[in-house]
């Protein structure tokens, strides 16, 4: 039996925990040494001199349960629902907040790698916008890759999203018009129309 399964079936089980995780209501048992050697946030909380070292109760409010659950299997294992591939869109964009703030690097990469295959029109926007908050540099020429194909910049420029878009980061809006060579006047006139279409 390889080590991940191994580890995979401690975190199925309560045996030898010694951390009782309690993530918005529900309790979830787990290992300090385990948690503290694979991520830094943890390593921090539970060893250092913060009051969480001396407990062995940490309370987690910030993250939805099943995505909580998902850092812990990959902290355990390496895996994903014991596959090593996330299996959508909507997880991965999850998985890669939860990964930053937890510090599991291999986690976040393997989401901005997931993110990075599947943009699409549904997704560049938020994909674009979690490339900035959390430095995904792969992640965002993907995005960009994508946002300056004249065909989808065109469906982009007539969505409300890409309005909230503009006024929420103007400078990747400004890159994005350089890339494609899309002017400040070819912009307007799309609005033009937009207004027009719209009334």
């Amino acid at each position: 039996m390889s080590l991940p399964v191994q580890l995979g079936k401690l975190l199925e089980g309560d045996e030898m925990t010694d951390l009782t995780l309690e993530v918005n209501g529900e309790a979830i048992y787990a290992h300090k040494a385990i948690l503290g050697a694979r991520s830094p946030y943890f390593k921090a909380l539970l060893f250092g001199s913060m009051v969480e070292s001396k407990l062995g109760y940490l309370r987690i409010e910030d993250t939805e349960t099943e995505v909580f659950k998902y850092v812990l299997q990959y902290i355990y294992t390496d895996t994903i629902d014991k596959s090593p591939e996330i299996p959508s869109t909507n997880l991965a964009q999850k998985l890669l907040v939860a990964a930053d703030r937890y510090g599991v690097e291999g986690l976040k990469m393997k989401c901005e790698e997931k993110l990075s295959k599947d943009v699409t029109l549904d997704s560049v926007l938020s994909s674009f916008a979690l490339a900035e908050k959390y430095y995904c540099s792969k992640l965002k020429e993907a995005c960009f890759k994508f946002a300056t194909e004249p065909a989808n910049l065109g469906n982009l420029m007539f969505t409300e999203e890409y309005l909230q878009f503009m006024k929420n980061y103007p400078a990747l809006v400004a890159e994005l018009r350089s890339r494609s060579g899309c002017s400040e006047r070819r912009t307007q006139n799309f609005y033009a129309i937009l207004k027009r279409q719209t009334r």
